[in-house]
């Protein structure tokens, strides 16, 4: 008999609690167990119906579904929900078990507390409440499978966003018409942004203005608000007076990354670099230990996200501009000094000697280098700090700004065409600008997030037609 090799065991063990954690489900009148997206799918198909009972006897209707979510946080966004004839907006949470509310600790959760609804197939005897972080209860839906319709099926397509009625007026409408629409839309976007921006302005100065935003960005969608709260705890002006290892040491720390990090976890070439940041991180540690606490200490989201987008990284990224802060302040600073080319070159350009090669503070080198900032992020810095704040003082950079090429793609942008334009082509040929996608950014958020109809009571494909 052949003994069992120790390290497979090991990775058997590991293998079996991964896919354990993964919930299947035993529905009536399908062979297998299905998994939670499945369920999901059945749900946000209609198959469960939109009328219910809640828990404790209120009707329950579904006005719209929202959107299906594929991030972290409740399952759907964006739902209207009736309860009781009063309306309701907010998100909805499927579980298989009402006790997986508190199982999954999303009552402890700031992402949950728009929470509407909360749908479950399974429970205990006894009443399990749901509520949220603020302690508000949740109405509860028992959902029964049992009224399935006979030949339902699992469809994870549905996933994307749907048609909206504006389709029909936008499929007839001439390009040049939706062009000025799109690139009006961008303005609005950009000039919201510039309001925004120039108020800090005022408050703080522009340097840390400057500072904050670019910072800010480099927190992606999950670490925005971590990136802006650190630099305002560490004022670019403070950092600029110390010697390079200092800031770098104290960026670390007040981060928290220094602290989750064990030694002995790190390879050899990450000791000597963490060696360098505790021997300047001791001496500013005092005085820095309120911000190490909870409830001060930054909160990193990490889950779902690529290597490359690690925050640690995105900081080392930060530690870099600083080291070239004239070059990328400057042209900030005076609008007579802005190149885009020469701006886009120095942020290509920068360096770090460990944070050129590793993703994390545990991850094994790179064989080459990689780009600390490459070109989407350069681009969400042009669109969302450089032009916002310059194009008050330089209103020809309206021009320059109508050329950048769309280089992100987001999951906003997808649904926002799904919704507009369906699989028509003529929603491609609205993709190509940055203008473009920030147009229809504003345009979803303006309308399609603030109507509660399920596209029924939404005015704007009657405003379309004024438009033309």
């Amino acid at each position: 008999m052949i003994s069992p090799l120790p390290l497979a065991a090991r990775y058997t063990r590991f293998r079996d609690e991964v896919f354990s954690g993964l919930e299947e489900i035993t529905l009536p009148g399908f062979a297998q167990p299905l998994g939670e997206l499945d369920v999901q799918s059945l749900w946000f198909g209609g198959a469960f119906g939109s009328s219910f009972t809640s828990v404790d006897g209120k009707p329950v209707h579904i006005v719209d579904y929202g959107i299906w979510n594929s991030s972290a946080g409740p399952d759907f966004t964006g739902c209207t929900v009736e309860v009781d004839g009063q309306r309701l907006s907010g998100d909805i949470e499927l579980d298989p078990d009402a006790r997986d509310w508190e199982r999954h600790s999303h009552g402890a959760n700031p992402d949950y507390t728009r929470v509407v609804l909360h749908l479950f197939l399974d429970g205990p005897e006894e009443r399990f409440f749901t509520r949220t972080r603020e302690h508000r209860e949740v109405v509860q839906v028992r959902l029964d499978a049992t009224t399935l319709p006979e030949h339902a099926q699992p469809n994870r397509s549905l996933a994307a966003a749907r048609l909206g009625r504006c389709h029909t007026p936008l499929s007839e409408m001439a390009p040049a018409h939706i062009q000025s629409m799109l690139e009006s839309a961008a303005q609005y976007r950009l000039e919201r942004k510039s309001l925004r921006l120039h108020r800090y302005v005022a408050a703080h100065g522009r340097e840390q203005a400057i500072y904050q935003a670019l910072a800010q960005t480099l927190g992606y969608r999950n670490n925005q608000q971590s990136f802006n709260v650190l630099a305002q705890r560490l004022p670019v002006q403070r950092l600029q007076k110390m010697a390079a290892e200092e800031s770098e040491a104290l960026l670390f720390g007040v981060s928290g990354f220094l602290e989750s990090v064990r030694y002995e976890d790190t390879l050899p070439e990450t000791r000597t670099y963490l060696r360098g940041l505790w021997s300047a991180w001791w001496k500013q540690r005092d005085a820095a230990q309120r911000w190490l606490q909870p409830p001060q200490a930054l909160s990193w989201k990490l889950a779902a996200i690529r290597p490359g987008n690690h925050p640690q990284r995105r900081l080392g990224a930060l530690v870099a501009m600083l080291k070239q802060w004239i070059r990328i302040s400057g042209p900030l600073m005076d609008a007579g000094r802005w190149s885009q080319e020469g701006w886009r070159e120095t942020l290509l350009s920068l360096t770090h000697d460990f944070w050129s090669t590793h993703y994390t503070l545990l991850a094994e080198g790179a064989t080459k280098p990689l780009a600390l900032i490459g070109e989407s992020r350069v681009q969400e810095m042009l669109a969302n700090v450089a032009y916002p704040l310059l194009m008050p003082e330089r209103t020809r950079l309206w021009a320059e700004y109508l050329e950048l090429p769309a280089l992100l793609d987001n999951q906003k942008v997808r649904r926002a065409v799904q919704r507009l334009f369906g699989e028509s082509a003529v929603g491609a040929a609205f993709q190509k600008k940055l203008h473009h996608h920030q147009g229809l950014l504003q345009v979803y958020e303006d309308f399609c997030l603030e109507d509660d109809s399920a596209c029924a009571d939404c005015p704007f494909p009657e405003r379309l037609k004024q438009w033309a």
